[in-house]
């Protein structure tokens, strides 16, 4: 398990790399209408977090903002649904005490899952059956997938940088 650990701790230090100097302008900005800002694609990546922590350590939101963080996991990126959360709560202050939050919640289950974990059935959020050992292998790698977007949206010549 200590290399699913490893490799989830790594995509979330470049995930950090990549945000790591934009400003709220930038973490809003559209490639297209209808596309996602980088502040739903960290609020997905939290979501997703989220969704193991709940699903596999039996976690349940604190609160209607946590239960919308959630629903990113799935909302407007799996699911024909709006964007859960409001626009208001798209700034850098936010996003990132979001994303602490999940990574607070998501550290000690992908560092430590129970056998009982890694054994559970489970449906994951595209839908498919799987065990708890192959929802972490997914939500550790997950943070790259979007950091690679992230890293081609600040390419743009439109890009929004300071």
């Amino acid at each position: 398990m200590e290399a699913i650990a490893e490799l989830w701790r790594f995509t979330r230090l470049r995930l950090d790399q990549a945000i790591a100097d934009l400003d709220d302008r930038a973490l809003n900005w559209r490639l297209f209408d209808g596309a996602h800002s980088i502040a739903e694609y960290l609020y997905h990546v939290a979501g997703v977090e989220l969704y193991w922590v709940h699903h596999l350590g039996g976690y349940m939101p604190q609160d209607e903002f946590e239960q919308g963080v959630l629903r990113c996991a799935t909302d407007s990126f799996l699911r024909e649904a709006p964007f859960p959360l409001l626009p208001s709560a798209c700034t850098v202050e936010q996003v990132r005490r979001t994303l602490a939050r999940s990574g607070e919640l998501f550290r000690p289950l992908v560092e430590a899952p129970t056998a009982e974990q890694l054994a559970m059935p489970v449906t994951s959020p595209i839908g498919d059956p799987i065990t708890g050992r192959e929802g972490l292998l997914r939500a550790a790698q997950h943070a790259s997938y979007h950091t690679g977007q992230i890293w081609l949206m600040r390419m743009h010549p439109e890009f929004p940088l300071k």
